[in-house]
């Protein structure tokens, strides 16, 4: 479904993103990316949606080389990708309804099509009450939620969430990630979550790869379920404890090497 080989990304200014990134995301797979801030996480995203190209490699979403399509064709393409900001991006003058519609109104959807699927959504998102509310009088959870329910309102083969939990506290934030559970299992998307909100990653154990100064550092099948993390940690701080064990490990197995080389 998603397949990044040999991707790397350098900005006009001479900011180096991503270097040689390869990945590999199966149909229906439900993943985390993980990462400081900086790490390289946002523009992994843009690649994805195609906002941006990539300086080398290839970005292959849904069997289309994203990189090479041309600016009139990427519209198109992110049909098949529903995104969901830490922001929301509601539109204030719209009710929950017509927000969710909105995504299925500018790519022409017949009225008779539309209205049950937007009454689907709005149901599978637990906000059927609050269909004629307006994003103002609806709390940041709820706000989230409709954001989610427009994104999948398309039936997008890949669902990408850009920090849905960043806005939320915990209690909420375990409520969206049962949600996209609901969404990966319900409908079959594939779900990319990128966050650096290691507790709810913890709590809802996932394949989670980790993006550190823009190379991917680590690959976890069974993401963070098994490490000892302190409730009260700064992500940040964390992503540094990582790394200063990573480096101690390659240190130790040079240092093992080194010690073979002088024994033979």
């Amino acid at each position: 479904m998603i397949r990044l080989n040999k991707v790397s990304k350098k900005y006009k200014n001479g900011t180096h993103a991503l270097y040689d990134i390869t990945l590999n995301i199966k149909e229906g797979e439900f993943v985390y990316i993980i990462g400081a801030t900086g790490s390289g996480k946002s523009t992994l995203i843009k690649l994805l949606d195609g906002e941006e190209v990539p300086t080398s490699g290839d970005v292959i979403v849904n069997k289309i080389n994203v990189g090479k399509l041309k600016k009139s064709k990427v519209p198109m393409y992110r049909r098949n990708i529903g995104v969901v900001f830490q922001d929301y991006r509601l539109l204030p003058k719209k009710n929950t309804f017509e927000n969710v519609a909105y995504a299925m109104e500018v790519i022409d959807t017949p009225t008779k099509v539309l209205r049950p699927r937007v009454r689907e959504v709005i149901k599978m998102v637990e906000l059927s009450d609050k269909s004629t509310s307006f994003p103002g009088q609806l709390s940041g959870g709820q706000q989230q939620r409709v954001a989610i329910a427009r994104a999948i309102a398309n039936k997008p083969k890949i669902l990408i969430a850009d920090e849905p939990t960043g806005n939320l506290d915990p209690k909420m934030s375990d409520d969206i990630i049962s949600l996209f559970e609901r969404i990966n299992k319900e409908e079959g998307t594939t779900i990319l979550i990128v966050t650096h909100d290691i507790q709810t990653v913890k709590n809802h154990p996932k394949r989670t790869i980790e993006i550190a100064s823009g190379h991917v550092v680590r690959d976890l099948p069974e993401g963070l379920k098994d490490e000892d993390i302190p409730k009260d940690i700064e992500p940040d701080v964390y992503f540094e404890q990582t790394a200063k064990l990573r480096l101690d490990e390659e240190k130790k197995q040079e240092e093992t090497e080194e010690l073979k080389e002088e024994n033979v």
